[in-house]
């Protein structure tokens, strides 16, 4: 907007131009399977071997992956992955009401283990009042007038009145009824910020606090009680009742201030306004009492969590104190959105004890392709995952089909658009046949390259003492890929890559075999000599589109994509105008130039590696009326040399001459 000038002189108008395209994260992976311990179906973030280990168990489960795919992925350069912990198994709950008449679900209470407790666990609520009414009021002290006000300032009986008195106390004098604001206090006396209306004011008229009317925030309270540290805190939900009328508020802060040796004030500050007109004269006292609730839980024994809050800022809130208990029985949630009641309504209704009901066991041997597909369904609110797989969708049990999880992970990538699949061969499968990786392969299509599928399964150290164990290669793939991307980029096509923590293949091929695989878009994980270490040798998807069956070439286009998409987006509602299109022309050529220099686009000039088009062909004004913008974007990626052929041949010589 232009400056609005009035005066001859100089204006000074700041403009900013668009914000540069920040480069969004590539290398998280996200992984589905069986897990020792940990929660069930929750991604869970982890940036280190020891925080898995910790976290999902130090031991692999028996016939399950999960547990070498995420050290693999460690070991060969990965940095950050969600986990989630598939199972058949489920956590006995209750979800607890609040206080309000329609009873509303307010605290979903969880076994910390799933399955179904022989003993019980039950849960009971009760009211808790750590300030009670009988010992907490609200402060009206009371002054009087050593004679008439001079001004702003007046003077009072004595300095032990005046000190009942803080600067931002609203004052009245009894003749008159208005108030003013003590400013300043020294001695007896105190400076207002503006004269008390009224009078006229005589020596002895009382002086006291001035009424607080409805949606007032600060007041302040006394106790006859020392109160303990942690009792009067942000968060705090308090009661303020005159006997006629009640408000319940949160505290924002509090303020302790010290009237004498015996008497200690709080000026507390609430996030909303009082609902009713407070008189502080002391002829009409308010008692004042805040509002907790205890929780115990009991399975033979009993815990009790004390003094909890439904407030996040309060130290004793509920969700932190149970939740951090790491020797609890329980976990706790708020039920979200919560119900539309104001305090102290919406705390849970006092009673008990409730069982915990509908836990069941984990059975492992009847896991089946629902389960791990709903794990596979909360990465969904997950943003940051760029990475995929399920190396237990290949265990043997007869009510999990390796196909449909697959199909599946490609699925999820390809509707989220933001991520790309990571799968695994089967076990055990011949190159070529009836039952072979080729058979396998024909179920995995792409379309547009959303997915890499990856032969043989790999040799691995034991987790003690024996033989080496075959393990499938999905994670040390991811671990691969992220280590490529952040050693050299998202365009750099992630093969001919040393796999760490490998000790050879399930099955050495020969380059006519690989070439065969590799032609219908299967990667081989080969070692070259006997003794040799492995080597991912393959990077193309399961594309139908050849457009797209090279993977740098469509996780370069993810990476493009959401840049893109996050950086412009500050855009949206902006007016739709020569302006706003020069602006963005300008934006996404800066980073796409930035592409091109780090080497993902090909050209010899800016101009042949990629253009943005925005203009009145793509943008005619029937469109503008819609609210739309339409950019056109070509990039010409660099692709993998895959094939370098030589030509050499026999040379006989010859001569050159040159006169000198």
């Amino acid at each position: 907007m232009a400056v609005q000038t009035s005066y001859p002189g100089v204006y000074i108008e700041e403009f900013a131009p668009g914000a540069p395209i920040q480069g969004v994260g590539t290398s998280t992976a996200a992984f589905i399977g069986v897990a020792l311990q940990g929660e069930l179906e929750v991604p869970t973030e982890l940036s280190s071997w020891d925080e898995f280990t910790s976290t999902f168990g130090d031991q692999p489960v028996p016939g399950f992956y999960l547990w070498h795919a995420v050290q693999g992925f460690f070991q060969n350069g990965g940095q950050t992955c969600y986990i989630v912990r598939a199972s058949n198994g489920a956590y006995a709950t209750v979800t607890l009401p609040d206080s309000s008449a329609a009873g509303n679900d307010l605290l979903t209470v969880r076994a910390r283990s799933p399955g179904n407790p022989a003993t019980a666990i039950t849960v009971t609520v009760a009211a808790a009042h750590l300030l009670q009414s009988a010992t907490t009021s609200l402060y009206q002290p009371t002054g009087t007038l050593a004679g008439a006000p001079a001004g702003r300032d007046i003077t009072l009986g004595s300095v032990a009145q005046a000190a009942q008195f803080r600067p931002g106390d609203a004052i009245t004098a009894a003749a008159g009824g208005a108030t003013a604001t003590v400013v300043r206090i020294s001695g007896a006396g105190l400076r207002l910020d503006h004269p008390l209306a009224g009078g006229p004011y005589a020596a002895g008229d009382t002086v006291r606090l001035g009424d607080a009317p409805a949606g007032t925030r600060t007041i302040r309270i006394v106790s006859t009680v020392a109160i303990p540290a942690g009792t009067l805190v942000p968060g705090t939900m308090l009661t303020v009742d005159d006997g006629t009328n009640q408000s319940t508020q949160f505290v924002e802060s509090v303020q302790t201030e010290y009237v004498s040796a015996a008497v200690v004030t709080y000026r507390v500050v609430f996030r909303q306004g009082l609902a009713f007109s407070l008189s502080l004269d002391p002829a009409n006292p308010a008692t004042v009492e805040s509002e907790e609730f205890t929780l115990t839980v009991t399975q033979g024994a009993s815990t009790s969590y004390l003094n909890l809050s439904i407030d996040s800022a309060h130290p004793r809130y509920v969700l932190r104190i149970v939740n951090n208990d790491a020797t609890g029985l329980v976990r706790v949630s708020l039920v979200d959105p919560p119900p539309p009641v104001a305090p102290p309504l919406d705390l849970p209704l006092a009673g008990g004890p409730t069982a915990l009901a509908g836990g069941a066991d984990e059975d492992l041997t009847t896991l089946a392709s629902a389960d791990l597909l709903r794990a596979l369904d909360t990465l969904a609110a997950i943003n940051d995952v760029n990475l995929v797989a399920c190396p237990d969708c290949l265990v043997e049990t007869a009510a999990i089909s390796a196909t449909t999880v697959q199909q599946g992970l490609i699925v999820h990538c390809e509707q989220m658009a933001d991520r790309f699949a990571i799968l695994d061969s089967i076990p055990a499968l011949a190159p070529f046949g009836a039952t072979s990786i080729e058979t396998q392969r024909v179920a995995l299509d792409s379309t547009r390259g959303y997915a890499a599928l990856y032969y043989p399964w790999l040799r691995v150290p034991p987790i003690g003492p024996g033989d080496p164990i075959l393990v499938p290669p999905s994670g040390h793939v991811c671990g691969i890929i992220a280590r490529s991307d952040n050693t050299r980029g998202v365009h750099k096509a992630p093969a001919n890559e040393l796999v760490n923590g490998a000790l050879g293949v399930e099955r050495r091929l020969s380059d006519v075999e690989q070439g065969q695989l590799n032609l219908q878009g299967i990667n081989v994980l080969r070692v070259f000599a006997t003794g040799g270490r492995v080597n991912l040798w393959g990077a193309r998807t399961t594309a139908t589109d050849t457009n797209w069956q090279y993977i740098n070439v469509r996780r370069l286009f993810l990476y493009l994509e959401e840049s893109i998409e996050v950086g412009i987006r500050p855009s949206v509602f902006e007016p739709n105008n020569l302006q706003l299109w020069g602006k963005l022309k300008r934006t996404i050529g800066d980073f796409l130039r930035r592409a091109w220099r780090d080497g993902a686009l090909f050209g010899a000039t800016q101009e042949e590696a990629f253009y943005v088009r925005i203009d009145e062909v793509l943008n005619p004004f029937s469109e503008q009326a819609l609210g739309r913008l339409h950019i056109e974007i070509g990039v010409r990626p660099s692709y993998p040399a895959e094939f370098i052929v030589v030509r050499i041949g026999i040379w006989d010589g010859g001569q050159q001459v040159s006169e000198g």
